[in-house]
């Protein structure tokens, strides 16, 4: 794996702990339909936006350790795919090899 797709890759995965922590951890408010704001969890460090999703939403991303939830335009083509999409947010995979490998190392639920 090159040098930008594992920086790619681990900030995807930073990302990915900030809504950990922030709004889904364990002290979260489990409201199914609830809409709550996250912070996109593209590779992009200087990103500053946020998507809408809900409890279950997340929680469906949040099962598959190489999935990440993005705004549309934040998509990094050759590390990752879009696995499903909404009028919100997409969902990727990341590639398999070293992305999926450093998405699934740093996963904060294993």
């Amino acid at each position: 794996m090159t040098s930008r797709e594992e920086r790619l890759a681990r900030n995807e995965a930073l990302s990915r702990e900030t809504n950990e922590e922030l709004e889904f951890g364990p002290k979260a408010v489990s409201v199914p339909g609830r809409f709550m704001p996250m912070v996109c969890e593209c590779g992009n460090t200087s990103c500053g936006l946020s998507i809408t999703i809900t409890v279950l939403e997340y929680e469906r991303v949040r099962s598959d350790p190489v999935r990440f939830a993005v705004v549309r335009d934040h998509v990094i083509d050759d590390i990752e795919v879009v696995v499903e999409e909404n009028d919100r947010f997409v969902v990727v995979a990341k590639r398999e090899g070293e992305p999926a490998a450093v998405a699934t190392a740093e996963d904060p639920r294993s």
